[in-house]
């Protein structure tokens, strides 16, 4: 009976050099190719989380105004005037530190509480039932209905609130220039 012959292990088997070189070569150039879709990711994904904290203060905004009582002071109009504002933004705080003091919404544009990122500002319109024409079918609400500040608190039924968040970085590619509004129409 008669064995196979078995093959010698020894210079064909295996990869040489050249090939594992050119086999690292193309894994890095996959992996350089990979790299900034990561980076992308990782800036989306702050501008995200940046835009929904943002959205969920606008919302926390509304639901505070919508608690208060018609005739609050925080929903006044100031006499003489034909809306009520309230300025505020939302500070990064220190970017080196986790849980910065700084990072919250602070009255007006500070300048010394860190990068800001988002703008509040808070309308506040007010406006009779007359406003409403069901006759005519007009629900719309149109800044000639207005009542100034100061107005008998007898004729005023509506208050509108109107929050608007902007975006302080406008030139920044990623997240920069979003700009949302919420309306909140309280009845007396």
């Amino acid at each position: 009976m008669r064995y196979p012959q078995r093959h010698r292990i020894g210079a064909a088997a295996g990869f040489s050099l050249v090939e594992a070189l050119v086999a690292a070569a193309i894994l890095l150039v996959i992996a350089l190719g990979l790299i900034p879709l990561f980076a992308r990711s990782i800036r989306d994904n702050q501008a995200g989380s940046d835009f929904t904290q943002a959205t969920n203060g606008n919302k926390s905004r509304l639901e505070e105004t919508e608690q208060l009582p018609f005739g609050s002071t925080t929903l006044d109009v100031p006499a003489g005037l034909s809306e009520g504002q309230v300025v505020e933004s939302y500070s990064q705080g220190d970017r080196s530190k986790t849980a910065d003091a700084n990072e919250k919404w602070w009255p007006g544009t500070p300048t010394d509480k860190g990068t800001l990122l988002w703008t509040r500002t808070t309308l506040i319109h007010q406006y009779s039932m007359g406003a409403l024409d069901k006759r005519a079918k007009d629900f719309a609400l149109s800044p000639a209905e207005r009542l100034p500040g100061g107005t008998d608190p007898i004729y005023v039924h509506l208050k509108e609130v109107e929050v608007t968040l902007d975006s302080d970085r406008k030139h920044d590619l990623f997240g920069g220039g979003r700009k949302v509004t919420f309306r909140l129409l309280k009845p007396y």
